[in-house]
């Protein structure tokens, strides 16, 4: 008799903390306590609940990314203020926090690793630079490298938070980072670009490649490729836009531009020009993007709105390597920051971070079921609510037999 494996559940780990209020300039967030909480989806989506938490230190990880080790572990690294975090996950996805490296600079704001579980990079808001960091077999981390993306200031940046976009563009401010064939490619919000750096695996070092701009203002946010590397798209926080771009792998992974479209409805960004109705005192447009997943089939791709408050769905021809918008899903939440899908895609699980919107918490986890046929969204019953909400990312399948 041949037992079949039976998915009867999903895990999603929650990055979450415990606010105590701003630094005595009113600036920065304190924090009094943070987690990481493995989190248990029920097949149908009905309920989502708690089921383990391992305490951090006060601030709370932000992006998260799995890497399975040369030696065959599944770990989870995270990034967390100045430094990147790594932890073990057991049979019943359970972390084990197991060390942490400096990033070599400031506080990074995404990361990846590359396929064979051998380098991970971070993407340095900050300090306008991206690390590299070597991963040992067991998956341990070590010495970090820096590697500078230069000033390279928008034209005409200048200004504080709430004077708009050009602000943000004032020096090179790398967003997001992903591997794709032997290049890294850093989406640079402010310098407007997409940078391509080669992979020199043998030194564990970094060659830049080439660049491409994408149009005025957009500031570039996250990028991902197809699992064929042949089309990139990135995300555009500061104007609401995706580009399509293509890879030339023979040309040393170089990019071009396919198309450009807004992740917003039609005449929805024009329609709400008070300031007074934008999320809060440092937007300067009513709604910035934020997150952009691809599914695993590649046929649809995934953009999350804060200001809007949704998540964007686009259809991908594989004839015109266009994208079409078929979908503006609402979160049923305000700002929506991060959000993953579940590995075989049947879920989609969004960061809705109403605290950030300058309102009274909670914090809420909104798990929607996704048409594999369509890519369309529908709200499933699953939702958490924590003080505040930072990350969360889908940990490995767990599957019984039936």
């Amino acid at each position: 008799m041949v037992r079949r494996m039976t998915q009867t559940h999903y895990d999603f780990c929650v990055a979450a903390g415990q606010p105590s209020g701003r630094d005595a300039t009113g600036g920065g967030q304190q924090w009094a306590a943070s987690a990481l909480y493995t989190c248990r989806l029920v097949a149908d989506g009905s309920a989502i609940d708690i089921v383990s938490s391992t305490e951090l230190p006060s601030t709370p990880p932000g992006y998260m990314t799995l890497a399975r080790t040369r030696s065959g572990e599944q770990m989870l690294y995270v990034t967390s203020g100045k430094e990147v975090r790594w932890f073990s996950i057991d049979n019943q996805n359970e972390l084990t926090p197991l060390g942490s490296v400096p990033t070599g600079t400031e506080s990074a704001s995404h990361l990846c690793t590359d396929p064979d579980g051998r380098l991970l990079f971070t993407a340095n808001y900050g300090s306008g630079s991206v690390s590299l960091i070597p991963i040992a077999e067991d998956g341990t981390l070590g010495e970090a490298k820096v590697y500078s993306h230069g000033p390279g200031a928008h034209a005409g940046a200048e200004g504080t938070w709430g004077d708009g976009p050009q602000f943000r563009q004032e020096s090179a401010h790398p967003h997001g980072v992903v591997v794709c064939g032997e290049q890294l490619y850093v989406a640079d919000l402010g310098t407007n670009q997409v940078v391509c750096w080669t992979i020199d695996l043998d030194n564990n070092a970094l060659e830049a490649a080439s660049a491409i701009t994408v149009h005025d203002l957009a500031g570039p946010r996250h990028i991902q490729f197809t699992s064929d590397g042949e089309l990139g798209f990135v995300l555009n926080e500061l104007d609401n836009t995706v580009c399509v771009l293509r890879r030339d792998a023979t040309k040393g992974g170089e990019l071009s531009l396919v198309q450009t479209l807004s992740s917003l409805p039609e005449g929805w960004a024009e329609a709400h020009t008070d300031p007074a109705t934008f999320p809060n005192e440092v937007y300067s447009k009513p709604s910035h993007a934020s997150e952009l997943l691809l599914s695993p089939d590649d046929r649809f791709v995934y953009a999350s709105n804060r200001g809007h408050d949704s998540v964007a769905v686009f259809a991908l021809d594989p004839s015109t390597q266009k994208l079409t918008p078929v979908q503006f899903e609402p979160t049923r939440g305000r700002i929506p920051w991060v959000f993953c899908l579940s590995a075989d895609g049947r879920f989609l699980v969004v960061q809705n971070n109403h605290t950030r919107a300058s309102e009274a918490g909670p914090d809420s986890v909104v798990v929607f079921q996704r048409d594999e046929s369509t890519g369309l969204l529908s709200l499933a019953e699953a939702r958490l609510e924590f003080p505040t909400v930072s990350s969360v990312w889908a940990l490995p399948v767990k599957a019984s037999h039936g």
